[in-house]
């Protein structure tokens, strides 16, 4: 029991105390009597002791005074009731070995990456996940070994030749692949890639090729100039006015030189561009599908280098406003209909659509005052829910009104298509 200042007594349910008083406590056990008269200067006062989950933790000095143990004798008795005690002095001393034996082992085979083992460093070495820390250490240090790489190969074949799984080095939350890049950042002596689009082209600068195909940006009446591959297919995909999907391999293995003749809309949902080919608009269109990936800013970048004129339209809610920041600061381009004004438009139009009146329309809750009715479906300002760019008005004014909208506002004059001309 050397080195342990404190025992754990299970207090009792019922028994009468010594000084006579008949009471049931179990966060006062007898022991507590005994450990008042150990003292040199003893008294028949209970000594206040700390509980925990109905356990008094005693201090192991009053427990050998209060029963006239050695610390051996004591570790015997403990030991029979609950066990072996764990020797904390050689748990704290393997523990500290394991850690020096770890970043000795990763400056042996990581001997080069500065940043990379600080970053592994400053993660710690947590016992029971060890092994997880020296299986990654040991993957890192195989792809050290083959980099650079005499020809590019995908990032799964590299993991799963370095780590047994192709998706041990992805580059999401899930995966390692941060470490990856970071060693790639030490191996090229590169400044720390900023956004998604940066990291794969540092990963590309060692022959690792992230995954440049499931990834895709849509476009619409988009042109290229150039004679490349992308550029064909950007031109053809305008002559028939129809969406072209790009991939992050288009852009990279061949970049297009994008014409700079119209502006670019930037949009954040799909439905904007459907709604555009429905509307038969043939100005250019591009949609980031509500984030920011890697394709996105390799193409935001590729047409700010090109010179095209962009503006950014996207939802109002956070994300779509944090998006909105994000172009404007790296690419210069500016919003349009998100201010304030679209919408005070937005909030006043109303309601979506009317009826079914033979179903009461619940009162909107007061910190709400700015919903628009049972129907729903209005934007609000940022104390309620976002103005999606869904909303006729903010159609209406990212591609123009359209009279044959088969969805036009309560209020708003009829459209122009006739009763059965179309069928569902």
């Amino acid at each position: 029991m050397a080195g342990h200042q404190c025992a754990a007594v299970p207090g009792r349910r019922s028994g009468r105390h010594p000084d006579g008083a008949g009471r049931t406590d179990p966060c006062r056990p007898i022991h507590d009597y005994w450990l008042a008269l150990a003292g040199p200067q003893a008294s028949r006062r209970a000594v206040a002791l700390r509980v925990e989950q109905g356990v008094a933790v005693i201090p192991v000095q009053r427990v050998l005074q209060a029963l006239t143990m050695t610390p051996h004798e004591l570790r015997e008795i403990v030991e029979q009731n609950v066990g072996a005690i764990q020797p904390l002095a050689e748990t704290r001393r393997r523990a500290t070995q394991l850690r020096e034996d770890i970043w000795a082992y990763t400056a042996t085979v990581l001997p080069d990456t500065p940043r990379l083992t600080a970053r592994l460093r400053a993660g710690g070495v947590v016992d029971d996940r060890a092994d997880e820390l020296r299986r990654l250490i040991d993957a890192l240090a195989r792809v050290r070994a083959v980099l650079p790489l005499s020809r590019p190969a995908t990032l799964a074949r590299l993991s799963h030749n370095c780590a047994g799984n192709p998706h041990y080095f992805d580059l999401n939350d899930a995966g390692q692949g941060s470490r990856l890049v970071l060693l790639a950042a030490d191996l090229l002596d590169a400044p720390l890639p900023d956004t998604p689009a940066a990291e794969r082209a540092l990963l590309a600068r060692v022959g690792i090729v992230a995954d440049s195909l499931s990834q895709t940006v849509l476009l619409l009446n988009v042109d290229a100039r150039g004679d490349g591959p992308t550029d064909r297919a950007l031109r053809l995909a305008r002559e028939d006015q129809r969406p072209v999907h790009l991939t992050l391999h288009d852009l990279t293995a061949h970049p297009p030189t994008l014409a700079r003749t119209q502006p670019w809309l930037v949009v954040e949902n799909p439905s904007v561009i459907h709604e555009a080919l429905l509307r038969g608009i043939t100005t250019p269109i591009v949609c980031t599908s509500g984030t920011l990936t890697a394709i996105d800013h390799a193409l935001l970048a590729l047409a700010h280098t090109c010179g095209v004129p962009m503006e950014y339209s996207g939802d109002i809610d956070t994300g779509g406003r944090h998006i909105a920041a994000a172009i404007l600061r790296r690419y210069e381009v500016p919003s349009r209909d998100m201010d304030e004004e679209t919408r005070r438009a937005v909030v006043g139009a109303g309601a979506l659509c009317e009826g079914p009146f033979t179903v009461p329309a619940l009162p909107a809750p007061e910190s709400a005052a700015t919903t628009t009715g049972a129907a729903g479906g209005a934007g609000t300002d940022e104390s309620g829910s976002a103005i999606f760019q869904e909303h006729p008005v903010v159609l209406d004014r990212l591609l123009g009104p359209d009279p044959a909208d088969p969805l036009p506002l309560p209020g708003s004059p009829p459209n122009a298509r006739a009763s059965g001309d179309r069928h569902l």
